[in-house]
């Protein structure tokens, strides 16, 4: 009956909606002719046929005259899944379709959609200022289908999984390049990020996603920057001076990221008063409100949009700020893509609340108070370790800024080593956390290649750490079933406190970080485990381990690791 009411609805929907000037999605674009743009007749065209959980967009021509086109009228769209089910959804007024245009110039409005239902959809769109509306329709095939949207992994919520069902090792990395956005995107492409997918990784953690500030962040060893004109908007005048070229940018890598199913989760956010950039806070709550739906409105229906995030380290609590924005977001985005605020001092969080759906983490204020006394600690593994054990609230923990993790602010302030960054990583993961890395070296003088660039290339020092974080990954992915596991130290025994780790799911499989060969008891459930690995976590090297008995938590099992020469994980496994 519910679902007959839903269609009944959508009819008249239908119905109430006359046909369009330009109708989109009823007919094939005219060859050569990219989905959203006008072909030789000036018509503008839909596209017809989209791959599940990749990007729909349609384009049309508004031709009356408003004041502002950001804010004078909306463009609504309902769209009815294969199924039945009832979407409804916002376009977004793109000036000419290709970058110009501003708040009076410019006569095209895109709609954009991300479907995860194979057949056939069909919208219905229309105008909050009565000009006419109109229908479409686009194919959805399961050929190309993306990965979708990563969310909390439903029967293990430590873990992420796209969907919250298809658990994935997120192997991730901080990519810093503010300014980047504004060089040649093909030289992007070849120099960073194929370099990331080369390499496996299926996240990265980037600063050029609403662009705010640090434009002069970009790769010293590429082409000079197209332009350096990249904030999206003037401080506290969103809705009137968005620049259009921007958005075109910004979308070009995320679109490229969405087709490798690389996930990219906003780190500098949406406040740029952090970086010399606009202040959140001088925006109207009107504005706000504006920011929000033009915002999601063109890029929630990325799959691979990884989370949205306010800006770094923030209280997490203020309605003005970071609480309330993450409430817009929840209020807007249909998707339900990942929302955060990134907290300095994990110990004392607000990730338990609805707004919140991962906790982005810094690892501040474990040891002391202050951050005086415990500076020289933010390079130890074990601060990581506890930053994410505290930062969890029934939701993924994500380890955003790692003070050991990142060679390009962190290690010169610190002193921390690769070493440090090898271990902190395994920290993080036997927390039952994912979390980020970087091995380039300056925030500015930012190189893709050299000594200094990104860690794929023979001269830099850090390729060791990205082969560090490859072994992780492969153990992670192939030789346990992590999102079956969940952390617990207190299975240890007759260990030096705070250096080893303990990942496990009781009675199936454990996994045990021991450096420098520490020794160390665990707590074995009844049964027998004949399956037991030792990896070297330098070089991923094996070795078999004995066969073990459980015995109980009253009767806790010695380990001894091959050699103190390298850091070890022990991998058991029941029969």
């Amino acid at each position: 009956m519910i679902q007959n009411l839903k269609l009944f609805a959508f009819l008249l929907l239908l119905l109430a909606c006359t046909q369009p000037q330009q109708l989109q999605g009823t007919a094939a674009p005219a060859a050569g002719t990219p989905p959203g743009q006008p072909n030789s007749s000036g018509n503008l065209q839909a596209a017809t046929t989209v791959s599940q959980y990749k990007l729909f967009e349609a384009a049309l021509t508004n031709e009356k005259p408003y004041a502002n086109k950001f804010t004078d009228v909306e463009l609504l769209v309902q769209y009815q899944a294969p199924s039945g089910k009832l979407v409804n959804f916002r376009g977004f007024f793109d000036g000419d379709g290709s970058g110009k245009g501003n708040a009076t110039t410019g006569n095209t409005w895109k709609m954009r959609f991300m479907p995860d239902e194979v057949g056939t959809w069909r919208y219905v769109y229309s105008w909050t200022d009565g000009t006419k509306g109109g229908q479409g329709s686009f194919t959805c095939t399961a050929e190309g289908a993306g990965k979708g949207i990563l969310q909390p992994y439903a029967q293990n919520p430590h873990w992420f999984a796209y969907n919250g069902t298809e658990p994935v090792w997120l192997k991730s990395y901080y990519e810093t390049g503010h300014g980047s956005i504004g060089q040649n995107f093909d030289w992007v492409v070849q120099n960073v990020y194929s370099k990331f997918v080369e390499h496996g990784y299926n996240h990265l953690q980037a600063n050029w996603l609403l662009s705010l500030c640090c434009f002069k962040q970009y790769y010293l060893d590429g082409p000079e920057p197209e332009t350096l004109d990249l904030a999206l908007y003037e401080e506290g005048k969103a809705s009137s001076t968005m620049n259009l070229d921007v958005w075109r940018r910004m979308e070009q890598h995320m679109g490229w990221l969405n087709d490798k199913n690389i996930g990219v989760h906003m780190f500098l956010g949406v406040d740029g008063s952090q970086n010399e950039g606009p202040d959140w806070s001088k925006l109207s709550a009107e504005e706000k409100d504006f920011m929000v739906r033009y915002m999601v409105a063109r890029l929630a229906p990325y799959a691979n949009l990884a989370g949205w995030n306010f800006v770094w380290e923030v209280p997490g609590d203020r309605e003005s700020h970071e609480l309330g924005f993450a409430r817009l977001v929840a209020q807007y985005d249909v998707f339900n893509h990942l929302r955060t605020y990134e907290d300095e001092f994990p110990r004392e969080n607000h990730y338990h609340l609805p707004e919140y759906t991962f906790a982005a983490i810094e690892n501040h204020q474990i040891a002391a108070p202050a951050k005086t006394l415990e500076r020289h600690l933010w390079r130890d593994a074990w601060t990581h370790h506890m930053a994410c054990l505290l930062g969890y609230a029934g939701k993924p923990v994500f380890m955003s800024e790692g003070n050991a993790l990142w060679r390009r602010f962190w290690h010169e302030r610190v002193g921390a080593t690769q070493d440090d960054l090898r271990r902190s990583a395994w920290a993080c993961a036997t927390a039952g956390a994912s979390f980020t890395w970087n091995g380039h070296a300056k925030e500015y003088e930012l190189f893709a290649g050299g000594p200094d660039g990104l860690p794929f290339h023979k001269e830099n020092a850090f390729t060791a750490s990205e082969q560090y974080i490859e072994v992780l990954a492969q153990v992670f992915s192939k030789e346990v079933e992590f999102y079956k596991m969940r952390p617990h130290d207190e299975l240890l025994a007759a260990h030096q406190t705070m250096r080893v780790y303990a990942l496990a799911e009781p009675g199936r499989q454990y996994l045990v970080f021991a450096p420098d060969g520490e020794h160390f008891a665990l707590k074995l459930a009844e049964g027998n485990y004949n399956r037991n690995t030792w990896v070297d976590t330098k070089t991923g090297k094996k070795k078999a381990a004995v066969a073990v008995r459980g015995k109980g938590e009253e009767a806790p099992v010695s380990f001894k690791a091959p050699n103190k020469n390298t850091d070890w994980v022990l991998i058991l496994k029941s029969e």
